[in-house]
């Protein structure tokens, strides 16, 4: 009988030990995570990083066009007159820019512009100015005041002509009234010493 029960008791205590050994004991912590799961890759990225769009070109700012430059007072002159000659003087070109009747008087203005290299002095005496009708066959004068004095530029001290030096570039503005030809006069001619006559200039009107 005592063996049986010693056998009894052993079966018993073999099968305490197993169904201990199957439960897990509470309170302990759960396993660390395995280093090849957890531990973070360092491996690079090999996925291409996306390059940065370059960024849109604005358009171009257009550059303002450069104005062109002035004409220059001869320049200017030549292309306003009504007519143009070279003069005796060296360099010194005469341009006709105005030639206006206005009433019973006509006013001529005569640029006289050195385009030389060298100064040069031109002078004008006006009991050699006139102007020719030739239709008519008449001859106008320069207008004079009650004291002799022609009534144009003059020289300062003079009271029948104009001189002056004039450098290369540099311009004078003569100007000389006449007794007004009839209406019915359209063309006529400009004679002033030391150039050519200036045949049919025009007769502006105001």
């Amino acid at each position: 009988m005592r063996t049986k029960d010693f056998l009894l008791a052993t079966a018993v205590l073999l099968v305490l030990a197993a169904g201990c050994q199957a439960r897990e004991p509470e309170g302990q912590p759960e396993a660390a995570p395995s280093a090849a799961t957890s531990a973070p890759s360092t491996a690079p990225d090999t996925a291409p990083a996306t390059a940065a769009a370059p960024p849109a070109a604005s358009p171009e700012t257009p550059q303002p066009v450069p104005a062109p430059a002035a004409a220059s007072a001869p320049a200017a002159a030549a292309a306003a007159a009504l007519a143009s000659q070279p003069t005796n003087w060296p360099g010194i070109v005469a341009d006709v820019t105005e030639f206006r009747r206005k009433g019973s008087t006509l006013t001529a203005k005569v640029i006289l512009r050195n385009q030389g290299t060298a100064e040069a002095q031109p002078e004008v005496n006006y009991n050699e100015v006139y102007v020719m009708d030739a239709a008519a066959g008449k001859k106008y004068e320069v207008l004079q005041d009650e004291k002799g004095h022609y009534i144009a530029a003059l020289r300062s001290g003079w009271n029948d002509r104009w001189y002056q030096k004039l450098a290369p570039g540099e311009t004078y503005t003569l100007w000389m009234k006449f007794p007004a030809p009839p209406p019915e006069t359209r063309t006529v001619t400009l004679q002033v010493p030391g150039a050519p006559p200036f045949e049919d200039l025009p007769i502006q009107d105001s």
